[in-house]
């Protein structure tokens, strides 16, 4: 169809939606700005705030929504921490309207990040590459790097699963702000991973 999309959370994807219906997504907190999406038949994924057509929606709703998480109706629905599994991933945090242009302004900073690889499908090399390509990193372990670099987690973690398999993990760790996005560990897991990291 023409003018429908697809939303991928955490590699699942669910739609074909319209345009119309995508706007009412946004609307009711179920679609971010930094929502995976794609138009329907393609897997060009991009965050949905860089797409023309939604970037005026955004602006009205002010700063982030909260990320997608999965639901059982085939469409998404929102939840206060990152999302993982197969594919690409939904984003991480929520900054209220107010505070729109403080976190845009931090967001700009140089962060330091803790990432950690479990690679079953890929070399490292393609991943190490696009870690260097983030910043000065730095390899702790064969499979746990430092990167320092003014992108958000879920920028960090976007980069990145583009060099991932299906059957890889990640987990990025945004030290200097507290946050997390991780990719591909599965519900049982995912659940876990938000119960502890909300009691920060």
């Amino acid at each position: 169809m023409i003018g429908t999309w697809t939303i991928n959370v955490s590699g699942r994807v669910y739609g074909p939606f319209t345009s119309e219906r995508m706007r009412s997504f946004v609307g009711e907190g179920r679609l971010a700005p930094h929502s995976l999406i794609a138009r329907d038949g393609s897997t060009d994924w991009h965050e949905a705030r860089d797409e023309p057509e939604f970037s005026e929606v955004f602006a009205h709703r002010g700063a982030r929504a909260p990320a997608m998480a999965n639901t059982a109706n085939g469409a998404p629905t929102t939840a206060a921490a990152p999302q993982p599994a197969p594919s690409r991933a939904a984003q991480p945090s929520a900054s209220p309207a107010l505070h729109a242009n403080a976190s845009e302004s931090v967001e700009h900073q140089i962060a330091h990040f803790a990432i950690v690889a479990d690679l079953k499908a890929q070399s490292v090399g393609n991943l190490e590459g696009a870690i260097n390509s983030l910043g000065p990193s730095y390899r702790l372990t064969h499979n746990v790097w430092i990167v320092s670099t003014e992108q958000t987690v879920s920028g960090v973690r976007n980069r990145l699963i583009q060099e991932l398999g299906k059957s890889d993990s990640l987990f990025v760790i945004d030290a200097s702000r507290g946050k997390a996005a991780w990719f591909n560990f599965g519900p049982e897991a995912d659940a876990r991973i938000r119960r502890v990291w909300q009691r920060q």
